[in-house]
């Protein structure tokens, strides 16, 4: 159930492993409809030096990113810091024939249904196994024990403008963004996406926080396209129920720090259909992907409580050299050994 990142992976290792699916999908196309940019940053897959050369090597997927990011400006509201090196990867998420999702695609044989939304307790009953890859939480509440951790609204826009196309920039603002932040990443030297992820607010709230957002950083791009989404984030205690399993967002599988999730939703795709075609254990297999989660959950309640003074703090700190080069110069998994001070101070 999706022709998303994760059921798409899915499909494609059933497929290698000699097994047959059939996938159903609501939308009429396949991808994100909000055309935006995202990204794979590098600390944040670390031990993995390059995630697209490791999905290439372990699980034999092939997929190409929009670029390198080999620079990252950061703001708080008195200080900037930028860091470069290899940061990472911008990816392309949209209904464009490069998007990830459509990349994953055309390496897959099984028949895609579009323009279907099936109930999954008719699918449970029909099929041995089902996969639910929807991309949100709504079905895993209703069999699982489930805990929301945070809800963010993320309001963001196409723009056009003159952009370095190997370069982020991140803001950091509880003004407007509260316990999130803004970025923009660019589809290539004048065209980019803007966004505010905003925590803990109401949709009511977005357009004075958008606007508040844009004022107070001074971005006047002419904006050619806007979108909308809510995502809930949260653990659950199974993701394998019966003889249905759940695959990326839909199993809770997204980064509560930063909202990225797409190699977790491959990965875990995979995990799920090697699992069906071998009979390992789904809940060992991911039980790697559940466990950073947990720990980015500690990050986001420490990052929850923090005021726009500790942000100006963290920002210059991250602007000395030897700070940057520890962080960003190495490939040392800042995030797994940082975590036991960050459970103190949360």
């Amino acid at each position: 159930m999706g022709a998303g990142l994760a059921g798409l992976a899915c499909a494609h290792e059933l497929e290698r492993l000699g097994i047959p699916c059939v996938i159903f999908e609501r939308k009429n196309m396949t991808g994100t409809i909000q055309n935006n940019i995202g990204a794979f940053f590098q600390i944040e897959d670390r031990p993995i030096k390059d995630p697209f050369n490791y999905l290439r090597c372990m699980y034999g997927i092939s997929l190409e990113p929009v670029r390198r990011m080999s620079t990252v400006i950061m703001h708080s509201p008195k200080y900037q810091a930028t860091v470069r090196g290899n940061l990472g990867y911008f990816i392309l998420r949209s209904q464009d024939v490069n998007s990830l999702e459509n990349q994953l695609v055309r390496s897959v044989t099984s028949k895609i249904n579009y323009n279907v939304n099936p109930d999954y307790r008719e699918l449970a009953n029909d099929y041995d196994f089902v996969v639910v890859a929807t991309g949100n939480s709504s079905i895993i509440e209703q069999l699982s024990e489930w805990k929301t951790t945070i809800t963010t609204w993320v309001k963001g826009a196409t723009v056009l403008g003159d952009f370095d196309p190997y370069t982020a920039v991140l803001w950091f603002n509880t003004d407007y963004a509260r316990s999130g932040y803004g970025y923009l990443m660019p589809f290539d030297q004048h065209r980019a996406t803007l966004a505010l992820i905003t925590t803990y607010a109401q949709h009511g709230e977005l357009d004075d926080l958008w606007n508040l957002f844009l004022h107070n950083e001074g971005l006047n791009y002419e904006i050619i396209e806007t979108f909308e989404l809510d995502v809930d984030t949260g653990i659950a205690k199974e993701h394998k129920v019966n003889n249905i399993y759940f695959v990326g967002n839909a199993a809770g599988f997204i980064d509560p720090l930063l909202g990225l999730g797409a190699f977790h939703a491959i990965e875990s795709g995979i995990f799920a259909a090697r699992s069906i075609a071998m009979g390992k254990d789904y809940e060992k297999m991911v039980k790697k992907i559940v466990k950073k989660v947990e720990i980015l959950t500690n990050y986001r309640t420490f990052i929850d409580k923090l005021q726009n003074k500790d942000y100006d703090r963290f920002i210059r700190l991250l602007g000395l050299p030897i700070i940057r080069n520890v962080i960003y110069g190495s490939n040392i998994n800042v995030i797994k050994y940082a975590h036991p001070i960050i459970r103190i101070l949360k």
